[in-house]
């Protein structure tokens, strides 16, 4: 068999990566946390003022983000983790990205205004980088769409695709494209609590020129993330809570919700049998469904 003809340290390195990847399988993926690609905060300006001037419900709690992971393993897994991707982002060769391309994502109900770089390479390799960490966490393939990435970095959301291209064409004229290497912009990012931000738990080098992942106890904030949450984002943010990414106002449209029928004696039976193993993960689903519909509400698309 193969693993005989490798030294024992390969070997033992080989198995090790193997149980690892095995073993985050074990949690389920949340929604407040992401491996993503952070541009360099000397380069936010331009971004962040975009955001605000489309009032980005987002703008507290993600920084300028491509996310490439999500939705990701919880954070007490972020060290088996970054053990798992770091082989692939050191055969990863870094590479520079000019935001220089609007994109819009939506239909009649539902605009996503985006940033993405216009350079077939720039592209190819932000792809490359995002399926050679999937292969190294292959569950976690929520980005791919029938096996496509498509990379982009969300500005703000809108009522309708329509409404996002207004916001385009407006933006676009006096748009000055950032551009910034990649070599140390990969992180593990986490955040806690409905309120939170999203904060670097371990950042990937890309190439191993940069050295090992370095992972941050306690994780570590952005130094240019808003300190506060202003007023209006607060507000946007429990509205997007309400009503659960726009679910909510669908309902609304429908009539709500309606009356749940009545229980058959089979179901209520089989509700008052279950073992406190079962009530526990059914806890644990739902509360996975409610950080679900909250994320898609901020950040649909994972962008």
């Amino acid at each position: 068999m193969i693993h005989w003809l490798l030294s024992p340290t390969v070997r033992h390195a080989a198995l090790s990566r193997v149980q690892c990847t095995a073993s985050l399988t074990d949690d389920p993926k949340l929604h407040t946390s992401t491996v993503a690609l952070v541009p360099p905060e000397e380069v936010w300006l331009p971004i962040q003022q975009a955001r605000e001037s489309l009032r980005d419900k987002g703008l507290y709690r993600w920084p300028p983000h491509m996310n490439l992971l999500y939705p990701f393993v919880p954070e007490e897994q972020f060290a088996a983790a970054a053990d798992a991707l770091a082989p692939a982002a050191a055969a990863t060769p870094p590479f520079e990205l000019t935001l220089d391309t609007f994109g819009v994502f939506g239909g009649r109900h539902r605009g996503v205004l985006y940033l993405c770089p216009g350079a077939l390479e720039e592209l190819a390799a932000l792809c490359e980088l995002q399926s050679a960490l999937q292969s190294a966490i292959p569950h976690c393939d929520d980005q791919q769409r029938g096996g496509v990435f498509t990379p982009h970095m969300t500005l703000a959301h809108f009522p309708s695709r329509e409404a996002a291209e207004v916001a385009r064409d407006a933006l676009a004229p006096s748009w000055r494209p950032p551009r910034f290497s990649c070599e140390g912009s990969v992180h593990i990012l986490r955040r806690l609590g409905n309120a939170g931000q999203f904060e670097r738990g371990c950042t990937l080098p890309l190439g191993g020129g940069g050295g090992q992942p370095r992972l941050f106890e306690p994780p570590r904030r952005f130094d240019a993330m808003p300190a506060e949450e202003a007023s209006w984002v607060r507000e946007a943010r429990k509205d997007a809570h309400r009503t659960g990414g726009g679910r909510g106002r669908a309902r609304a449209r429908s009539g709500g919700r309606g009356r749940r029928s009545r229980r058959t004696p089979e179901e209520r039976a089989a509700i008052q049998s279950r073992t406190p193993e079962q009530i526990t993960a059914i806890r644990a689903e739902r509360a996975a469904k409610r950080e679900a519909l909250e994320a898609r509400g901020l950040d649909s698309g994972g962008g």
